[in-house]
């Protein structure tokens, strides 16, 4: 006895294979997303682990030579040249557009506090990119074998 409202078997595998592959690239969609975001991550703290870097040289280099000549950096590519700078104290901002004023060895190891933090979470974002990376190799490697198939 046959029932007329099901689709005979041969159908419904296909549109199961074809519902698992329309999940299967979303998933993929999604990875790569995700991927993007962490390698955006990966490059913004990066950049701001070498600006911490550059900044603690800086006052090492001050605090040497304070009567030196430098160039300050006021934006845009453009530097205003310095001489002779005797002030102790510098401006650092903390963040949410708060600024505080530190002598030399507090900013510096405010500084390298920060770049402790920037490593840290750059051994994380490298670790999550792996981890997506190679869930993204896989699930690419099974979506290659599913249309090969087919």
């Amino acid at each position: 006895m046959s029932r007329p409202n099901q689709p005979p078997p041969s159908q419904v595998t296909q549109e199961q294979a074809e519902q698992q592959l329309n999940q299967l690239v979303g998933e993929i969609r999604l990875l790569e997303s995700y991927y993007n975001e962490i390698v955006s991550r990966i490059q913004a703290a990066s950049q701001g682990l070498a600006e911490a870097r550059s900044a603690v040289q800086s006052i090492d280099a001050l605090a040497q030579n304070p009567n030196g000549e430098f160039l300050l950096p006021i934006g845009g590519g453009l530097f205003l040249p310095a001489s002779n700078l005797e002030s102790k104290k510098l401006i650092l901002s903390v963040g949410a557009d708060v600024a505080i004023e530190k002598d030399f060895d507090s900013a510096k190891t405010f500084l390298l506090a920060r770049e402790k933090e920037l490593e840290t979470a750059l051994v994380s974002l490298e670790k999550q990119r792996r981890e997506i990376g190679s869930r993204l190799d896989a699930g690419r490697n099974l979506l290659e074998k599913v249309t090969s198939q087919s």
